[in-house]
């Protein structure tokens, strides 16, 4: 058994009923097979399928927590969005800790096995859209997820921004945001206005490196917009693709939501 096998294996025996199968499952995977993955908690389990990506994005949110909720262990959550929940992962990971949480997904073949992974927490919402900067149809690569411009094909799904998320679901306080849109994370945030960004906590996610032709699309210019409402940012460079990585901010300073129920209520 290989080391990064091993290690993998000895992680999920902490949390899954059948480790070896997931590991195994990893080097074996067909298409036409998926993986279910069932927990040592009782939580629902979690299907995986053989086809296109999503068994990496399952490696990366358990095995190698880029999100980092293990810094939170014993959290408990009130409010996380998921915005590119895909097969609904994160949302799967968090729910147990969560006391309310809103996945965002707009390529149909993911929302469907979002909505699978987490029929049976009933404190999850499923939402078969995308979000962007303002209300609008968005064309996706169906296979990735990744935005296509107009013209250029791709899967259409609609989109609504931020501030409509936030009212549709009338969250008042949001303690986690995550976001791994493909490249539309600037526009997403760009687009929130300055109370809605003011009601959220954290924002852990993916940033990417696009051709917009836009100075303000890439994560210099991100992470100052951020720290001007407020936030502290810390990056991490992806080791092999210049201008992309994650980034997490988190509040700076505690919130005052007294101080802003005032303003919004003025």
């Amino acid at each position: 058994m290989r080391g990064e096998d091993l290690r993998d294996y000895l992680e999920l025996r902490r949390h899954a009923c059948n480790p070896w199968e997931i590991v195994r499952f990893r080097k074996t995977k067909r298409p036409d097979r998926a993986l279910r993955v069932d927990w040592r908690d009782g939580r629902p389990p979690l299907h995986v399928p053989g086809a296109g990506l999503q068994f990496h994005v399952f490696h990366r949110i358990f095995l190698r927590d880029e999100y980092r909720l293990g810094r939170h262990a014993g959290r408990r959550w009130r409010c996380v969005l998921d915005l590119g929940a895909n097969a609904g992962f994160f949302t799967a990971r968090i729910a147990p800790s969560a006391d309310r949480v809103v996945a965002y997904e707009p390529v149909a073949e993911h929302f469907e096995l979002l909505a699978r992974n987490v029929k049976d927490f009933a404190h999850v919402t499923a939402v078969h859209a995308g979000v962007a900067g303002r209300r609008r149809e968005i064309r996706v690569d169906p296979g990735t997820g990744t935005h296509v411009a107009d013209g250029g094909g791709g899967e259409a799904a609609r989109a609504v921004p931020l501030a409509a998320v936030f009212r549709e679901h009338a969250i008042d306080v949001c303690d986690l945001l995550k976001i791994d849109v493909e490249g539309m994370e600037y526009e997403i945030l760009y687009g929130a206005d300055a109370d809605v960004l003011a009601r959220i906590e954290r924002i852990y996610g993916e940033y990417h490196a696009v051709r917009s032709g836009s100075r303000e699309a890439c994560i210099d210019a991100l992470e100052s917009y951020l720290r001007a409402h407020g936030f502290a940012i810390e990056r991490v460079a992806h080791r092999r693709k210049a201008g992309h990585g994650m980034f997490f901010a988190e509040r700076s300073a505690p919130r005052d939501p007294g101080a802003r129920r005032a303003r919004r209520s003025a």
